[in-house]
């Protein structure tokens, strides 16, 4: 009997994490834990301790401040309570320290548990650089090194302990509790630690090609690195094959992926729990990294796919010359000549004539305010070496780009999709080996 939890009149898992101390008053004062006067008392204490800190902020000088400063170390103070709040496994056991101290005990309290998650998280981050994975992502080092430097740099816990200053692009595996301050760092830098920790596991190159054979561009996307590692090592596992390399074929991850079709998500997870225990022996995880792997399985079931590495350095490359340019007078003159023509036919008969290499094609099909008819009838006389090569330098997802080269990128899209589906894969498959020099 000893053992069992008391039971508390709010459930904690309903409380705000950011908000704590405010979402507690509310919930206590719903459920006729607090009185409105024991309400309007703590009001007045918040504000009194507003006076002090405000006092302190302006170095002993008690005259006024502005709104916003003073809204901030407000919400600062509120911080700070509710973390020391949090503490309270129960709580109504909360709530009695909110009846029963000062206000000012508990945000004493508070401030000296920010000071001591602050120093763990420095810890937690000095442990994370020294062992840092070789992982080719840039928003992995740019949040992880620079982001979280950023951090430290600027929190002012005395009278910004709210503020997480940082956007921490770089997202966890799971996604993140509503949180702030230094306790959205700590929960941040503990998740990535481990998920560090695993990613270490593995050579730099294999998780290279590993990645790429998820997403080819990974190192320039905002992804988490983790969630396909983890999940190409479990396949390894369950395929018995290399999982050290993370040597997965195609036809095996095409074979789980049609295994993993037929189960339901608690099948699924026995599997992958059955397989990451293999992986923890297999690796010697510790009991945080077992933990915290065991974790992120339901994420990861809800929507998994196994994949294999990709290797990038063997594709075979074709380069692709757009050749010289005309000197500048005659192109102005051709240019001169296609503008003052009415008909199309006799704009395409000058190009024909004139234009001798691809580079001074695309200068013209930019230049000469061709309307897109007109640019499909140009890319007709074209063959589909020139078409994918044109395709490849304007794609037509890239936005960012004047709108001469928007209506070019459009038309060209519009031309591929007008061919055969023969015509279609060539080009396609041309655009992927394709460098152009």
């Amino acid at each position: 009997m000893q053992n069992l939890e008391k039971i508390s009149n709010i459930n904690k898992e309903s409380l705000d994490g950011e908000f704590y101390f405010q979402s507690l008053l509310e919930q206590a004062q719903a459920n006729g834990l607090l009185t409105d006067s024991d309400v309007e008392r703590l009001q007045y204490d918040c504000l009194a301790l507003l006076a002090r800190r405000v006092e302190r902020f302006n170095a002993g000088d008690s005259s006024s401040i502005r709104v916003e400063a003073a809204q901030s170390i407000m919400a600062s103070n509120l911080f700070t309570i509710g973390i020391w709040l949090k503490t309270f496994q129960n709580p109504d056991d909360a709530i009695a320290a909110l009846q029963n101290e000062p206000i000012a005990e508990l945000y004493k309290q508070g401030r000296k548990r920010i000071d001591t998650m602050l120093s763990a998280a420095k810890t937690i981050h000095a442990k994370l650089l020294r062992q840092l994975g070789d992982i080719r992502n840039v928003f992995y080092r740019a949040t992880l090194v620079d982001g979280i430097h950023g951090f430290f740099k600027l929190y002012y816990p005395d009278f910004g302990a709210h503020e997480t200053h940082i956007t921490a692009d770089y997202p966890t595996c799971i996604a993140m509790p509503r949180l702030a301050g230094i306790e959205f760092i700590h929960a941040y830098l503990e998740a990535l630690y481990y998920e560090n920790q695993f990613l270490l596991c593995f050579a730099p190159d294999d998780l290279h090609n590993l990645l790429c054979g998820y997403e080819e561009g990974y190192q320039e996307l905002l992804l988490n690195v983790y969630e396909p590692v983890l999940t190409a090592a479990l396949g390894c596992v369950l395929a018995e094959t290399d999982a050290r390399r993370l040597e997965l074929s195609e036809d095996g991850a095409a074979r789980l992926n049609r295994l993993f079709a037929d189960m339901n998500k608690s099948e699924k997870l026995a599997a992958m729990q059955a397989a990451a225990h293999e992986l923890g022996r297999m690796f010697d995880f510790s009991p945080g990294l077992e933990r915290y792997v065991q974790r992120t399985l339901p994420h990861i079931a809800d929507n998994i796919k196994f994949f294999a590495p990709a290797y990038p350095e063997h594709k075979p490359t074709l380069h692709f010359s757009f050749g010289e340019k005309m000197d500048d007078e005659q192109y102005r003159k051709v240019i001169e000549e296609i503008m003052q023509c009415r008909f199309m036919q006799d704009k395409i008969a000058i190009i024909k004539e004139q234009v001798r290499s691809l580079v001074d094609m695309e200068d013209i099909l930019l230049d000469a305010e061709l309307a897109p008819e007109e640019i499909t009838a140009v890319l007709r006389e074209l063959g589909l070496p020139e078409i994918a090569a044109l395709a490849k330098k304007y794609p037509v997802a890239e936005i960012d780009r004047r709108e001469q080269e928007r209506t070019l990128g459009e038309s060209l899209h519009e031309f591929v999709c007008s061919l055969t589906a023969e015509q279609q894969e060539w080009i396609l498959r041309a655009v992927d080996v394709l460098e152009i020099t």
